[in-house]
């Protein structure tokens, strides 16, 4: 199936290529024939060339550039893209061009740029984008087929709405505890052991607890966990009928209890309202002896040579803390002018063992290609980070989710600097949260 679908594409290829023009320029035009010049532009493979050099005497070939592949990615995959676009162009003729943008600007640049023609092809993102996608119609349906067999079912089903799958996921994420085994031997499993290492290591540390969104930027993300100990919640949610955006769960009292928590371990200091650069730096000074955050720092720690490991989430007053789960994946756009090129190059040059294994090492973070969590079933951090996430809570993939980042991380900064009450801070983001949804 792999060989065929690649030699329709280098027909199509040369049949787009290879244009016949009848006419008599003259006294060299009995003389005209395909040269291997020109079966060199044509890029084809050796049977279609063959089915080009047939034209007669009066024909002249011409070689027409095809419109290029365009894929959108950050600086962590857009390179691993490049090396699977060489031989696709190889196979295709089709040249592919990679695009890096910033993950943070990607979206807002997808959706600006996709309807006026300006966009991609291709294009990376997480899960929680796909309401928006799919209801703004910039995302395209993807009929994984076969490939849904090496990929795990949560991560097929957060890029699904209402029965159609809108990416090719390729990674998980969430977070968990980082810690210096230096300073920490053995790592807590609750926090009333997390705040009680602290004390038994007194001035020798400058910040004890690192969590994101406490500088001058809030961090709804990051902080959810707090959100979610007591049973706390973003939208309600039964299989039956998915997210009911009206069921708002971050103004309960289980939320509020949780985010209490948070409150009395900033006033004590253990969690500092410091932000994100000033919490990485104590960690990797040796100063800090915990970081709550994600996979996608393995690479700093380990550029850095710093002693680190992870650990799931401690519990909270006895209840798990759940932090957000998040799957990213390829999009197809809809106004792109290669649906059909760009749906082949993800499932013959990237949904590949090579391909998914590359992306994972390239910028590390949970599998969701079955060879690849097999390859590192024996990796102690992503054990770590699987059963972090195991007590977790999909980030919903409604479009709804876009009303609740904001308000529900000023309102946890106002928290961190000490500004707001539990109570009255998640009290506050509900309504927020209801009104924006509403359209007031």
């Amino acid at each position: 199936m792999f060989r065929s679908r690649l030699r329709f594409l280098a027909l199509l290829a040369a049949f787009v290529m290879v244009i016949a023009a009848c006419g008599d320029d003259g006294d060299d035009a009995g003389d005209t024939t395909t040269t291997a010049a020109a079966v060199e532009e044509t890029t084809t493979t050796a049977a279609a060339v063959e089915e080009t050099t047939t034209a007669a005497p009066e024909t002249t070939t011409t070689a027409v550039a095809l419109p290029a592949l365009v894929v959108w990615a950050d600086d962590k995959f857009g390179p691993i893209i490049e090396v699977q676009a060489a031989p696709f162009t190889e196979a295709t003729g089709v040249p592919v061009e990679v695009t890096v943008i910033d993950f943070d600007d990607l979206r807002e640049q997808v959706v600006q740029q996709a309807p006026a023609g300006e966009g991609p092809d291709l294009f990376i993102g997480a899960h929680d984008w796909v309401g928006e996608m799919a209801t703004s119609g910039i995302a395209a349906p993807l009929d994984l087929g076969g490939l849904a067999d090496n990929l795990t079912d949560v991560s097929i089903d957060a890029f699904t709405v209402d029965g159609a799958t809108y990416a090719l996921p390729y990674a998980a994420e969430n977070v968990a505890l980082y810690y210096n085994p230096d300073l920490v031997p053995v790592p807590p499993t609750t926090v009333e052991e997390l705040t009680a290492i602290c004390d038994e290591l007194g001035d020798s540390i400058e910040n004890c607890w690192g969590v994101q969104g406490g500088g001058t930027a809030g961090d709804a993300y990051h902080n959810f966990p707090f959100v979610s100990a007591g049973g706390g919640y973003v939208f309600g949610f039964s299989p039956e009928t998915g997210f009911d955006v009206a069921d708002i769960g971050v103004g309960t009292d289980g939320a509020i209890a949780g985010v209490a928590v948070l409150e009395q371990l900033v006033a004590d200091g253990y969690i500092a309202g410091i932000d994100e650069d000033d919490a990485k730096t104590f960690f990797i000074d040796g100063t800090q002896p915990f970081f709550m955050s994600g996979p996608w720092w393995i690479n700093t720690w380990n550029e850095e040579g710093i002693s680190w490991s992870v650990a799931p989430l401690p519990t909270l007053a006895g209840g798990p803390m759940a932090p957000f789960l998040g799957v990213r994946g390829f999009y197809i756009s809809e106004f792109g002018e290669n649906r059909a090129i760009a749906e082949e190059f993800l499932r013959s040059f990237v949904a590949t063992d090579a391909t998914m294994l590359a992306l994972h090492e390239a910028d590390p973070r949970g599998p969701v290609w079955q060879p690849t969590l097999d390859a590192i079933s024996q990796d102690a951090v992503f054990t770590a980070f699987g059963l972090s996430g195991a007590n977790g809570q999909f980030m919903p993939n409604v479009p709804e989710m876009g009303n609740v980042w904001g308000p529900l991380g000023d309102q946890l900064l106002a928290v961190r600097q000490g500004q707001s009450t539990a109570a009255d801070a998640l009290t506050q983001a509900a309504e927020q949260i209801a009104n924006a949804i509403a359209g007031g």
